[in-house]
């Protein structure tokens, strides 16, 4: 089958609510034998509070096409911008996450 041209690609519409965004610092992600669901949520450490704003399913196939997609833009992020380093510590959040003390 022949490759799409450029003008043969599919149309992207965006909805007015998703063109807004949600900022997500924490994501639940669980699996059954057809489904991925993901949770992305934001943490309200003043409220303990973790709340879920978007909840997507994901066919096994999809999921792993999302991972991939994923790798690859973190490899090229990590290309231009620098390793994301991740130093966890025993009880502590890690760096560049948001602390859950109340201060």
């Amino acid at each position: 089958m022949p490759k799409k041209s450029e003008d043969d690609k599919m149309k992207i519409e965006i909805t007015a609510a998703a063109r807004l965004g949600e900022y997500s610092n924490f994501v639940k992600i669980q699996h059954s034998g057809i489904d991925f669901p993901v949770d992305f949520a934001k943490i309200v450490p003043e409220e303990d509070l973790i709340y879920v704003h978007t909840r997507l399913f994901m066919s096994p196939v999809h999921a792993k096409l999302f991972f991939k997609a994923l790798e690859e833009n973190i490899h090229k992020y990590e290309a231009n911008f620098g390793t994301i380093e991740l130093k966890m510590e025993k009880g502590a959040a890690p760096s560049g996450m948001p602390s859950v003390e109340k201060h």
